[in-house]
């Protein structure tokens, strides 16, 4: 008996069954992960259209989900983009990394391993310099295919690409990319001095024709907006799908112009785009899309620990800056974009003072938060003042700054387009036959004089598009001070509490 045993432990036992890895999806089909207008947002944030705004998102969320998808299909079978502003917006973005102001967000993408993002207008918020070096420094292939270097038809800077041939799961997939022409109006213009921007229909058409016979699926990567997003479809119908950015809108369903279909995931990485494709003799022959909230612990899977340890860091790293209180707000001040506000007329008065100027003047886009009532950190400030800007003084005529004051008469009587913001001034209107009359206008308690010169301040953004932010204005004189503006607030709150300017710049008198 025992003999046989022996004979039997002898033998070759068989090998242990490994458990075969995920089969993946039939061929042709694939999942398209996007993400858009990061904005530096790494940790979770409030979703106000959710009931209780929980906080939801983050970089851990969206890396458990990445990767728990690409655990559920294959990495092979999943493609994951981004449709530009990942800078500008949180203290992370005044973090250098890598020799890059911003350059956290490098390593944020570099470990969810997007496979190609577009250039985004707050990219270029730094300067041409900081971006470029940014291009240069990330592994992630980086799209734009209308921005070319000036007086050439080459990239605006050597690792950029025009667009990008992937493949997943056998299908190939060219994505072009195209940054909104805008540009023109968003950028200082020693930045745009650097390049040359072409037309998107124009650009995206030429990468079509080029990369269609190659390729089973065409997608545009833009950060247009969606009106301009429509726009293209209509222009270029051989598009399938456009992944949009920059007008930070929820699509819950794709929108549908002609054969294409646009999506986008609003912002601040709170919502992941998930798109999932059946091509067939290149043609798109399946598309189901959904919006997916990131609620904490609702991913398919865990971050990884690299993930984890990379926001941990910086977590650390903003609140040791940030994170100290300065001072206290007595009320909330909040912002208009159409009409008089507290927190407008607050900056305002605020680089009026600190300079000694005679009239304060701010674009209401600028104001990015509002003040909430009580304790005040820089955190706060900097997320409503993210950009940077420098304080500058500079003089206008007293017929250029009526003209400002007319528009805002006209903004608000018909409640559209960007209210300036104004310390100094006042002016009080009536409507008649429906359209602003001017009653009385004010510069420092006198009558405003149109051929006098008047001492005048703002952010370096505003007098660099005075064609658009000061109505046709040519600033004279400009000084550019030492200080931002976040640098300006932050000073008038440690002074004491900040209550709501109690005086009104902008009257309707019947």
């Amino acid at each position: 008996m025992l003999g046989w045993l022996a004979i039997f432990a002898a033998c070759p036992k068989p090998a242990p069954e490994v458990p075969e890895p995920p089969s993946g999806l039939p061929p042709g089909d694939l999942i398209l992960l996007h993400t858009n207008d990061l904005h530096g947002h790494f940790l979770p944030d409030e979703a106000k259209w959710l009931a209780g705004a929980p906080e939801i998102g983050g970089m851990l969320e969206l890396d458990a989900w990445v990767k728990g998808l690409e655990a559920e299909h294959t990495a092979d079978d999943v493609l994951l983009l981004d449709a530009g502003d990942c800078l500008t917006g949180t203290p992370l973005i005044g973090i250098q990394v890598r020799g890059v102001w911003g350059g956290a967000m490098i390593e944020f993408m570099e470990e969810l391993d997007y496979d190609a993002w577009v250039l985004g207008n707050h990219e270029f918020d730094k300067g041409f310099e900081n971006i470029a070096r940014f291009v240069d420094a990330i592994e992630v292939p980086t799209l734009s295919s209308n921005l070319d270097a000036a007086g050439t038809t080459d990239p605006a800077m050597p690792e950029l690409l025009d667009a990008i041939v992937l493949e997943a799961n056998g299908v190939k997939v060219g994505v072009i990319g195209a940054t909104t022409e805008s540009l023109t109006h968003l950028t200082a213009p020693t930045t745009l001095s650097h390049m040359e921007l072409r037309t998107v229909v124009e650009s995206v058409s030429a990468e079509v024709a080029r990369l269609g016979p190659e390729v089973d699926l065409l997608v545009a990567l833009t950060h247009l907006g969606l009106d301009a997003d429509r726009e293209l479809a209509e222009a270029v119908p051989e598009l399938d799908i456009i992944v949009g950015g920059h007008s930070h809108t929820r699509l819950e369903e794709a929108v549908v112009e002609g054969d294409t279909y646009i999506v986008q995931t609003g912002s601040y990485t709170r919502s992941l785009g998930m798109i999932e494709l059946s091509v067939a003799d290149g043609e798109l022959t399946r598309f189901e899309y959904g919006l997916i909230d990131m609620l904490p612990g609702e991913a398919p899977g865990p971050p990884s620990e690299a993930m984890s340890a990379l926001v941990e860091g910086y977590k650390q790293q903003v609140e040791a800056e940030y994170g100290q209180v300065i001072g206290e707000a007595l009320v909330t001040l909040g912002r208009s974009y159409s009409a008089e506000s507290d927190l407008g007329n607050w900056i305002t008065d605020v680089l009026r003072e600190s300079t000694g100027a005679e009239v304060g003047l701010y674009n209401t886009g600028g104001i990015r938060a509002d003040l909430s009532a009580g304790p005040i950190d820089r955190m706060e400030v900097f997320e409503i003042f993210p950009f940077g800007n420098q304080v500058v003084t500079f003089d206008l005529t007293g017929a250029e700054l009526l003209s400002i004051l007319v528009g805002n008469a006209m903004v608000t009587s018909e409640g559209e387009g960007g209210l300036i913001p104004m310390s100094g001034a006042t002016l009080s209107w009536r409507k008649v036959l429906g359209a602003p009359e001017l009653v009385d206008i004010q510069v420092a308690g006198e009558p405003l004089d149109p051929e006098r010169i008047y001492h005048c301040v703002s952010n370096s953004y505003v007098v660099q598009q005075a064609e658009r932010y000061l109505r046709g204005a040519a600033p004279r004189s400009v000084v550019p001070t030492e200080q931002t503006v976040f640098d300006a607030a932050v000073a008038a709150i440690l002074e004491g509490p900040v209550g709501a300017p109690s005086d009104p710049r902008i009257v309707l008198v019947k």
